[in-house]
């Protein structure tokens, strides 16, 4: 093999064509950057399918559903309901500020929504409120258990569109002076009766209120 002196055209040529197919061997991304690869040869970044990581194989976020809802909701921001076949079940419900719509709750499955069978409400104090005149009626305080409230609709003299909780002073939910306030609560077609047990309502520094309780049909 003939000797390629240094700085010769022959020896430039010939350090030029090796240079040049050895980067021929390496992935270069626009601008000319080199893309780092795993073992497999998959460009780093993607899985084995070519997605981006973070992504599924439709290209749709960790997280989310082919309609970009995250999960647990529907398309409407819908929670997804509760066991239907499991009772009593557990519920809180969040106001924003006053003036403001509080979510609700679907009582034949637990679904939490924008509008339903029974929703929060911030005023002077943290309600629970109906879509029903007479949806509602406060069957006495400090039940103990659900099971307690008693289920008698003829002794209910007063039934009302709203239950009244506690004041929007600040407090935690535990601190809330209506814990085991009873309720029985007519579903928004007064079709199905359920009786209520408050656990606890809280109000923050933020204007945030919350409702919780748990509940079970009775007819």
């Amino acid at each position: 093999m003939p000797m390629r002196k240094p700085g010769s055209r022959t020896f430039a040529g010939w350090l030029c064509t090796g240079a040049c197919l050895a980067l021929l061997a390496v992935p270069v991304g626009c601008g000319g950057a080199v893309i780092e690869e795993d073992d497999t040869g998959t460009p780093i970044g993607q899985d084995d399918t070519g997605t981006p990581i973070g992504q599924d194989d439709t290209g749709t976020p960790i997280g989310q559903d082919d309609t970009g809802t995250p999960i647990g909701q529907d398309d409407v921001g819908t929670t997804q309901p509760l066991d239907p076949g499991v009772w009593p079940k557990t519920i809180t419900l969040a106001v924003q500020g006053i003036g403001r719509n509080g979510e609700h709750v679907r009582l034949s499955d637990g679904a939490v929504s924008d509008a339903g069978d029974l929703g929060v409400q911030l005023s002077r104090q943290v309600a629970l409120r109906s879509p029903v005149d007479g949806g509602i009626c406060e069957v006495g305080m400090s039940f103990a258990r659900l099971a307690d409230i008693p289920t008698d609709v003829a002794a209910c003299s007063q039934w009302t569109p709203i239950a009244y909780l506690s004041a929007t002073s600040i407090h935690e939910s535990d601190e809330s002076y209506v814990i085991g306030l009873g309720l029985l609560v007519w579903d928004a077609e007064q079709d199905a009766l359920y009786r209520l047990r408050v656990l606890g309502d809280s109000y923050d520094m933020d204007g945030t209120a919350t409702a919780t309780f748990e509940y079970e049909p009775v007819r």
